[in-house]
């Protein structure tokens, strides 16, 4: 349909005092109470030395898998919906130690992701890397957090020194009793692990025999020495070790993922074991508002022949 060149004025002025009533209501309109649902959660992040692997991918480029684990947990942040509280813990030795208690995510994102940034493997406090026991403690340190958060634990799963198949760490609580889900990072070879002193110091990589390649029960004991003798010495060397994550995961209740290639995997299956709870927000329908006012104006004021064709004609 053809319109007039009075028809367009009167129209484009129309749609004008539209858009600035939407734009009025965008400033002025009030907030309203909504409920939603929410939930906790605890990032425990590895900073042990396996992290620092170079064997992970971020925008096409090889990057060590903390710098994996660091920006994969940002993604998540932006993907959570408003409402939702997020925590941050860093696992070293054998302990999991919270850095901020978890804290509203949309008004509190810049400092999380300042907070993220800061993260690195200068930070732990101990070379051994027992991932069990840090598991065990990071529930634990959940249960002491009201509501209790969901756990992710982000590892590549390798226990040093190793562990004797007959003692493995015994998990003392109620499988489940914490929801948590372990993403797995890392690659499928054997790679040299980076050395650094505590004070951070580059000391090249692990050596076959800067390790232990044989847990500590059995190094004293001869019945053991031939196996021992016949076993590759693989532990100064790292990959993702997914058998270990899954018997894990399956100690404790959780779930698991591994090298995830989006955040969505993730938030799905923390929705499915987390306990959500309902929250009353203000919810601002400013964004809406001005959206509806900016489709407005481009429907009518694009430089287009297409839009001038198809929208004022």
């Amino acid at each position: 349909m053809n319109l007039s060149y009075q028809q367009r004025i009167i129209t484009s002025a129309l749609a004008m005092i539209v858009a600035v009533i939407l734009i009025a209501a965008a400033l002025w309109f009030p907030k309203t109470d909504r409920t939603i649902e929410v939930m906790d959660i605890l990032f425990v992040l590895d900073i042990t030395q396996s992290m620092d692997v170079e064997d992970a991918e971020v925008a096409g480029e090889q990057v060590s898998r903390l710098t994996w684990a660091k920006d994969y947990t940002q993604k998540t942040l932006v993907d959570l919906p408003c409402g939702s509280h997020v925590g941050l813990a860093v696992f070293s030795e054998y302990r999991s130690l919270v850095l901020i208690n978890p804290v509203e995510v949309c008004a509190n994102y810049h400092d999380l992701k300042q907070m993220i940034a800061k993260i690195n493997g200068s930070m732990a406090w101990a070379l051994s890397s027992e991932v069990s026991k840090a598991t065990f403690e990071a529930i634990k340190s959940a249960k002491l957090i009201e509501p209790n958060p969901s756990i992710v634990f982000i590892t590549d799963g390798h226990e040093s020194p190793p562990l004797h198949k007959t003692l493995f760490a015994k998990f003392r609580g109620k499988p489940g009793e914490v929801a948590g889900v372990f993403v797995g990072v890392g690659g499928n070879d054997l790679l040299a692990i980076p050395k650094h002193s505590l004070e951070g110091e580059d000391l090249g990589v692990w050596q076959v025999n800067d390790v232990l390649h044989q847990d500590v029960y059995s190094s004293g004991r001869g019945e053991f020495q031939e196996q021992h003798a016949l076993k590759a010495k693989t532990e100064h060397l790292s990959s993702q070790k997914k058998v270990h994550i899954k018997r894990l995961a399956l100690m404790v209740g959780f779930d698991y993922i591994l090298s995830p290639s989006s955040p969505k995997p993730l938030i799905k299956k923390i929705k499915a074991v987390a306990n959500t709870h309902d929250q009353v927000v203000n919810y601002s329908w400013a964004p809406w508002f001005a959206g509806l006012a900016l489709l407005l104006l481009i429907a009518f004021y694009f430089p287009t022949q297409y839009f001038r064709r198809n929208i004022l004609r």
